[in-house]
Parts: structure tokens; sequence; C-alpha cells
């Protein structure tokens, strides 16, 4: 859910001064500096992608391997601002229903081949064609999305491509609120090359059987238009790129970017420490000791994310779950303020809403703030029906004790004391947690919707962006294999309010918040999980890089000007 495209609130930037000379947001090369090309920049990360191939994929490790060399036609500056990336205009009708998108001039893959809009579209084809997507309904909207999707036709008839392959024009069927900036991506964020990947399918068929979700190329790029060109994924080890000579933007100063698996977040910290990562985000309990280092500077932010503890809300191992009063008990049952204290160290805020805190639509004023209160927890549990047992474990009205599994991602450290801190807090009003850990992509594929072997999991969700629209994690219509919506999610009044925000008729920033809020209300009463925190994002890197500023808008979007100074 990668959004680029409404206004935002203004949030502040933060420079940690680790030195005196610590960096600021936008920071320029000293007088007298000249840029040296070379140097290879080193990010620290604890798990391998799923997928390199945006269509399908749905983890923020995968999102920021292909982001390096696949782009989208806007993206966002460092106010977060609307600017041209690939396309350097469009243009929306005033009724909402064509939206028109123009390319560059020249614009190459790093193959040579011309970048075209028949990359957007195919891309966007590939998008209604998969079966492991979770991006479809962005094309809801869009006229022959549908028929195309089903078979019927071999393109999608709302799409068009003129002007000698330079504009893009997309015609709805009725109005799409976050259309500017959803529409951007094709569909999948960012645009593939169409040219190597119609060897492994031709979206030009009325077969609705094939698809591009299993391929070779998924695992092994074929070409670039980002600052970066895949060169070698090692498993378990590192995923490396080399600079791309044909980025529309001018070759970046960087020679080689590597992205360095390791065991946990203490490792990378280590890492980092020692100069072999020179890039990377750092955990909470880490923030002191990293920021003392003198040959290392860094940035704190607020991030468009929130981590959580979601309730598979059809488990038949935890029949309770699909109790709203034994939910509110798991949320008033657990301290989150000392969370935020103690194993967050304040670098975060509490959250009440799907709306994250740095969203000019988070509204808490009106909502629950379900402050810890163990005995309003075990009266929520009775008033639900379960009964104390002898051993302290309630036994839920089918007799069982209630007792379930909650698992997070192995190697993240901030996570597992999460998970150790509610297993002690949830048995103390009588609910035994049996704690698992395991890799991420593992936990990926034990909790996607809709398999039965979970019943809690601790995990994020990043790249919520400025705009409201949270229709994939919330309605109904996702409660479908592969979807975001794991958690198992009904409401008629949510549906009703996303539909609102998404298809308007008013798609004025006031009318598309109030819609937020009315999910917002009703999450705060149903809550399907426990919202923990909106994270702070701690990035540090070696303090010879120049001109780096990462921001919660982008963290990239000023790499070609990056430097190691000597």
């Amino acid at each position: 859910m990668r959004r680029i495209g409404s206004l935002a609130s203004a949030v502040m930037l933060v420079a940690l001064a680790c030195t005196s000379g610590a960096p600021t947001s936008g920071e320029k090369p000293a007088s007298g500096d000249k840029p040296v090309p070379g140097g290879r920049l080193v990010l620290g990360s604890t798990g391998d992608p799923k997928t390199m191939q945006p269509v399908i994929a749905t983890d923020t490790t995968s999102s920021a391997v292909y982001a390096k060399f696949y782009l989208g036609l806007l993206r966002r500056d460092q106010k977060g601002n609307i600017v041209g990336e690939l396309a350097d205009k469009y243009e929306l009708s005033k009724d909402g229903l064509t939206l028109v998108y123009t390319l560059r001039d020249n614009l190459v893959w790093s193959d040579g081949t011309a970048f075209t809009g028949d990359d957007y579209k195919y891309t966007a084809e590939a998008v209604m064609r998969s079966k492991k997507t979770v991006r479809k309904s962005t094309f809801d909207n869009v006229v022959g999305a549908a028929d195309y999707k089903d078979g019927k036709t071999d393109g999608i008839a709302g799409i068009t491509i003129s002007g000698g392959g330079k504009v893009i024009t997309i015609k709805f069927n009725k109005v799409y609120c976050p259309a500017i900036e959803d529409l951007s991506g094709a569909g999948a964020g960012v645009i593939l090359p169409s040219v190597p990947f119609k060897a492994v399918w031709d979206n030009k068929t009325t077969d609705a059987t094939k698809n591009i979700d299993d391929n070779a190329l998924n695992m092994n790029p074929p070409a670039s238009m980002g600052p970066w060109i895949f060169k070698e994924f090692k498993p378990g080890d590192r995923v490396t790129f080399t600079k791309n000579p044909k980025y529309y933007r001018g070759a970046i100063l960087l020679d080689e970017l590597v992205i360095k698996n390791y065991a946990d977040s203490t490792a990378i910290k280590n890492a980092l420490l020692t100069g072999e990562v020179t890039y990377a985000v750092v955990q909470p309990k880490d923030f002191d000791e990293v920021s003392k280092v003198e040959t290392l500077k860094g940035l704190e932010y607020p991030s468009y994310s929130w981590d959580y503890i979601a309730w598979n809300a059809e488990s038949a191992k935890a029949p309770w779950l699909a109790n709203k009063q034994v939910r509110q008990a798991l949320v008033y049952g657990l301290n989150r303020q000392a969370i935020l204290d103690k194993i967050l160290f304040g670098h975060g805020k509490l959250v009440n809403a799907s709306q994250p805190p740095a969203n000019a639509a988070y509204n808490d004023s009106d909502l629950n703030k379900y402050a810890f209160d163990v005995n309003k927890a075990k009266q929520l549990l009775e008033q639900a029906g379960a009964k104390l047992g002898a051993d302290g474990v309630y036994r839920w009205t089918n007799g069982a004790p209630m007792k379930m599994r909650i698992e997070t991602n192995q190697g993240n450290n901030t996570r597992e004391t999460i998970l150790q801190f509610a297993q002690e807090q949830y048995k103390a009003i009588g609910v035994s947690i049996d704690p698992l850990l395991e890799s991420f992509n593992a936990l990926l594929d034990r909790v996607k919707c809709c398999g039965t072997d979970n019943e809690g999991f601790i995990i994020g969700f990043s790249g919520l962006g400025p705009d409201p629209d949270h229709k994939d994690l919330w309605h109904s219509s996702t409660v479908a294999p592969d979807q975001f919506n794991r958690w198992r999610y009904r409401n008629a009044v949510v549906d009703k309010a996303l539909d609102a925000g998404r298809d308007g008729p008013d798609c004025s920033e006031a009318a598309r918040n109030a819609q937020a809020h009315i999910v917002d209300k009703q999450l705060n009463e149903d809550v399907p999980m426990v919202f923990l925190y909106s994270p702070n994002s701690l990035v540090f890197a070696d303090r010879t890089l120049q001109n780096f500023a990462p921001n919660q808008y982008s963290t990239f979007y000023n790499i070609e000007t990056w430097w190691f100074k000597k």
C-alpha cells in the first residue's frame, strides 16, 4: 500500500547530534568539497526477499529490493510533495473519470530498450491476471479491468497508449479518489519491463489461467529504470547491485550497493559499529549506544507504519478470538505504554487507529485509549462467558483452556521482547500464550489469509503513506487468499466508509478523512488487532557518507547525489 499522492501533515525531522557535525535534512557538501565517484554502500537486513517482482510482493524486504531498479510514474520529494518520476506531467479531468500521464523524453531501460506506456499497460494487466497479488482493487473503477481479469478481453479497454508510447490515458467508470497516486505505479507501485517479461507471459491473451506469478524473472530482474541494476542474489547472505549508467537522472556517484543479510538486529548494529555496514536502521535499545559513535551519523523521524498483534478471528483453535469482548480484554490486559517506554525507549507513539499519527487523517480524540487495566480485562473475559480454572487459566464456553500461540519474526529483537512481555501480561489475566519465533518469510506464509495454523502474530505494516485509503486492510472483500486482511475482519459499517473514502463522490481531503475516522471508530470498538505503536525510524550511516538525508516520505530520493568523502 505505497502511497505517493495526497497532502500530508508537516512532521518535524530531527537530526541526532552524534557529534557536533551531525547532518540535517537536505545536507549539502561543505564549501570546497567535490563529490568523489566510487564506493560501495552496504545496508543491513534480517531477511531475504520473498520475490523481486512487485505484482506479487507483500513484504517490506521484497519491496526494498525491487524499488532499487523498478520505478513508478510519480514519486515524493523530501518535503512530501508529488513530483514526476518517469512521467513529467499528469492531469485528472474535472469529472474524475479520465487520468492522463505523459512520460519524460528519452527514457531507456538499462538493457537499452525504450521505456513506453506499453510497459505500464503490461504491468497493469499482470496485476489483473495474477492469482497471488493483493493489488487488484486498484483497478476496481477502471473501464474494462474486470472483463480482462475474467478473460473476456485481451486487454484492459480503459488503458490506452498514444503519442508514440508517451501518453497513458486511463478511463474510469466512476470516481476513484486516490487515482493519481495509486495508478502511477500501474497497480503494482512500480512498473515492469514488458519486453523481457513477455517471453514468460504475454498479456495479449484471453487465457485467464496464465499469469506472471511463477517464473525465473521474478528472482532475476532483467532490466532497470532505477539507479541500480540487479547483479546477484545469494540466499541467506546478500543482494548485490551495480549502478545504472542509463538512469534517467544521470549515473549515480556510488559504484555498488549491497543489502547484506544478518541473523538479527544486534548483528546489524555490530556490523555498523565495525564499518562492515555503512547504512542501517537500528533498534530502539541500541539507539543511545550508536548515537555516541563518532564515526556514525543518524536521523530520527516518524514513520507511516505501525506494529501490532493481530488475531485470527476465524481460528478454530482459539474460537474466543471471534468474540469482541475477548479482543477488548486483550487490549486492556497489555500495558502498551510500558512497551513504548521500556522496549521502544520512547522512540515512537502509541496508536489507537489504522491511520498512523504522521497522517493528517489521524484523530484519536474520541477513541477509547484502552488504558492498562487487569481487572477490566478479566471482567470482559467473564462477561464473554469464560470461567477461571483452578490453574489460573480461563476456560472458554466449550470448556477448552484459553491457550493460544502468538508468533513473530526471529531476529527482530524488539518484537521478540514484546512477545515475551505479552506472554507475561496475558498470563496475569488468565490467558496462556505459547510463543513461537520463526523466519520472517516463514511467518508470512503461515499467517497469510486464509490459513488455519495461526491464532495471533506480532508484525508491522509499513508504507501506509499519507493517503487515508486503507481498504486493502479492512474491507470484507479482502478476506481472501493472499490478501492483506489476514485477521479476517468483516464489518458492514467499515465496508461502507471504506468504499465512500475511495469512490467518493466527494474526494476532498476533509470528506475522505471523515470516512477514515468512521473506520477508525469502528475498529476501536471491534479491535481486530492490538495496535501497539507507530515507531520512529532510527537510521544511521557512516559519517563520510555525504547528502544522506532520508525521511518519512522517501529514503533514497536523492541517492544520485550520495558519495563517500575520503
